[in-house]
């Protein structure tokens, strides 16, 4: 009976020793790559009168772009984090919050992004936007610089 419970507790303590330890994911720094993404538009309801004359009333085709994406990391503690990202001419600030070792769920003024971290250099974000008569979905495969 000896042999056997020190071969099962030697088999555990080697599985236990091949688990990483649960630790935060360091993301402070910049981070750049190519962000490709599609809006649609979405038709402002007819108001109690009608339309106004000169607005829109068809839908166009959806529109797909192709960006590159700066993301900067500032500041990071216990699991939040505080950035600015900047794609083109638009630049916005966000927080984020880490719900796995490799996840964190991201809000801005007006969308919310997912941050998977693929590797300690790479970090893929996929990011809905929701905006006035307009929505949007897009990805980055992101590396760390500098």
């Amino acid at each position: 009976m000896r042999i056997y419970h020190s071969v099962r507790l030697g088999a555990l303590l080697s599985v236990v020793a091949t688990v990483p330890a649960h630790a935060e994911t360091d993301l402070t720094g910049k981070w750049a790559g190519p962000f490709n993404g599609v809006q649609v538009e979405i038709p402002v309801p007819a108001g109690p009168f009608g339309y106004e004359s000169g607005e829109t009333r068809t839908l166009k085709e959806p529109r797909f772009v192709q960006t590159t994406l700066q993301i900067n990391f500032e500041t990071q503690q216990k699991g939040l984090a505080v950035g600015t990202w900047n794609a083109g001419q638009f630049k916005q600030r966000f927080v984020c919050a880490q719900i796995s070792q490799t996840t964190w769920n991201c809000v801005d003024a007006t969308g919310r992004a997912s941050i998977e971290v693929t590797s300690a250099s790479e970090i893929k974000v996929c990011y809905l936007d929701n905006r006035q008569g307009a929505q949007g979905a897009g990805c980055a495969l992101l590396r760390k610089s500098g």
